[in-house]
């Protein structure tokens, strides 16, 4: 080994000779990769980690038909924010996707009828979101290669089922499980290059059955501090606007939810002298700068922006009139973004 790497490379190594399971060790391998210096003297290291995890993947894809897991298909990011659904059997994981994306997963009452990872996309108003539903997260049970789905994704829904007298175990045996395999399920990050840490929401589904609310309360203090908690429904009553309140909230109201949990920022650009017409926006999150939101226009913005106007509230709304425009600020690239703002690129 170069005597030169990090201690967080030492670190991860020490983690790679202590994992057990396949997803563990590609996971490990994969933090090894990022974290090992990039010169010369590890030119080889990195050629021979690159060949093991290219090992480990294939030896994990052929195996899991054997395991009763399946990986499914690569799953590649789209919309403004990935989220990934997990959580024990029948705790309505489909039924969410179903009730809010054209996506058509199998729904039933027996235990463990989704085997493989399926993506589908929500909207608030004009934000897209990713959604994935997977495969019952147990112990015998954890999908291959959901572990690295789980830690790229912008954020993590466990869903849980309020009908169910265990709702606190399955609480607990769903964090249990991850955090044997080095995932963190948490409110906040601390630290953005955490690998292991991921934010995690609660949707408390089922929020129409009986007992419920008394479930939900006794959900909402076993989670007091570690995990916020969403109550949810996708019973057709609770969809309606009047009982959505009385059954503990709808399905509806969750990619509203989780457009304010990511904190996921809309962005629209003018082309300069003609008439603002309002078209599906760019999207970072907050933090993100008007350097940012160039960056995914096109790389000659990235590249050679010189200023941009910035129309920001009453100004940008205006733009959006027959024959208005509020006055725009001249910004720089380092100027960060807000909701709503329209941008005027200039090279």
């Amino acid at each position: 080994m170069p005597a030169n790497v990090t201690p967080d490379y030492k670190r991860a190594e020490e983690a790679f000779r202590a994992a057990k399971t396949a997803d563990e060790k590609i996971a490990r391998l994969e933090d090894m990769i990022t974290l090992l210096p990039k010169h010369k003297g590890t030119d080889h290291l990195f050629a021979d980690l690159k060949r093991r995890l290219a090992k480990l993947k294939e030896e994990a894809e052929g195996g899991a038909g054997h395991r009763g897991t399946h990986a499914g298909p690569e799953i590649g990011r789209e919309g403004a924010a990935q989220v990934v659904m997990v959580g024990p059997t029948g705790a309505g994981k489909s039924s969410i996707l179903g009730a809010l994306t054209h996506a058509q997963p199998e729904i039933g009452d027996w235990p463990f009828v989704t085997r493989s990872m399926q993506p589908g996309m929500a909207f608030f108003e004009d934000a897209p979101i990713q959604l994935v539903d997977t495969p019952a997260v147990a112990p015998d049970t954890m999908p291959v290669h959901l572990l690295g789905l789980v830690r790229g994704a912008d954020g993590v829904l466990l869903v849980l089922d309020l009908s169910r007298d265990s709702l606190l175990d399955d609480l607990e045996a769903a964090t249990a499980l991850f955090a044997e395999r080095h995932v963190r399920l948490v409110r906040e990050l601390v630290d953005p290059h955490d690998r292991d840490a991921v934010r995690c929401l609660v949707v408390a589904n089922k929020s129409d059955s009986p007992g419920a609310s008394d479930r939900l309360a006794l959900l909402g203090e076993a989670a007091a501090g570690r995990l916020d908690v969403v109550p949810c429904s996708c019973a057709p009553e609770a969809r309606q606007a009047r009982q959505a309140r009385l059954l503990g909230g709808s399905v509806d109201e969750l990619p509203g939810v989780l457009f304010r949990w990511l904190r996921i920022v809309r962005v629209y650009t003018r082309t300069p002298g003609q008439h603002f017409k309002r078209t599906r926006p760019f999207t970072v999150f907050e933090g993100g700068t008007v350097g940012d939101v160039c960056a995914l226009v096109h790389k000659d913005f990235e590249e050679r922006l010189r200023f941009a106007r910035l129309w920001r509230g009453p100004a940008a709304a205006a733009l959006l009139q027959p024959h208005g425009g509020g006055d725009p600020v001249t910004v720089s690239r380092a100027e960060p973004v807000r909701d709503g703002d329209v941008l005027e690129l200039h090279l």
